[in-house]
């Protein structure tokens, strides 16, 4: 294992996680969730060819605000168009968030954290309303101290805002956490911020990748990150 990073968690206060895909495994219909979204901005007279389905969603809807910007969109009426893309993913986040589960091991992961004095974020480009339905139903709501979602008035990541506000609700310095997570946008973000990246391979990206976008460590599963921690926490 990296002996820079086994050095870091033995000083860390807090540990930042995604949650879908890393924590959760995600119901939530992400082709069906994107198409929607560029069906919308189609609406507004945008080109489809401009707009990549394949793409992440974050790329799709920053190039939808830059073509505002330099259409001269008035800022009011480009807010209340993002606005109708955040209701247009908060309804297909919620059509199947009762068949979201906990990965194994994700509980007692967070409850290592907790019993060593960790405090435990999340960070989520989810909806409120979806990620505080999902803790809750999973039982990892009571193991959470904090949570930051896409509408709590932050820029969402790969933005490092919401990172450094959720960092400022934990009580801790951002040069004490880590960020877990399971795709290229949460290495983004952690580079934003300044942290350290370790990587899940629960989601559908390879191992390669996830080295690329800067994680230092990987890991099979949440799970398997179990045994580790304990190890170098208990020593």
């Amino acid at each position: 294992m990296n002996k820079t990073l086994e050095s870091r968690i033995r000083s860390i206060k807090g540990v930042i996680f995604d949650l879908d895909d890393t924590l959760v495994e995600s119901t939530v219909n992400f082709p069906k969730f994107k198409s929607l979204v560029i069906e919308r901005i189609i609406s507004y007279g945008e080109d489809k060819a401009d707009y990549d389905p394949t793409g992440t969603i974050v790329t799709i809807l920053n190039r939808f605000e830059t073509s505002m910007a330099k259409k001269g969109v008035p800022r009011t009426e480009a807010q209340r168009r993002l606005a109708e893309m955040d209701k247009i993913m908060d309804a297909v986040e919620m059509e199947r968030v009762t068949e979201t589960i906990a990965y194994d091991g994700a509980a007692k992961l967070l409850s290592l954290l907790r019993g060593n004095g960790i405090k435990v974020g999340i960070l989520t480009r989810g909806c409120q309303e979806y990620a505080e339905s999902v803790l809750s139903r999973t039982g990892l709501s009571e193991l959470v101290d904090a949570v930051e979602c896409r509408n709590s008035n932050t820029k969402a990541k790969p933005n490092p805002e919401a990172y450094l506000r959720l960092v400022k609700a934990l009580g801790v310095r951002k040069e004490e956490t880590i960020f877990v997570g399971d795709h290229p946008l949460d290495g983004q973000c952690a580079a934003n911020a300044g942290v350290p990246f370790v990587a899940v391979r629960t989601g559908d990206v390879p191992e390669s990748a996830l080295r690329a976008a800067g994680s230092i460590e990987v890991f099979s599963d949440v799970n398997q990150m179990v045994a580790w921690l304990d190890a170098i926490l208990s020593t």
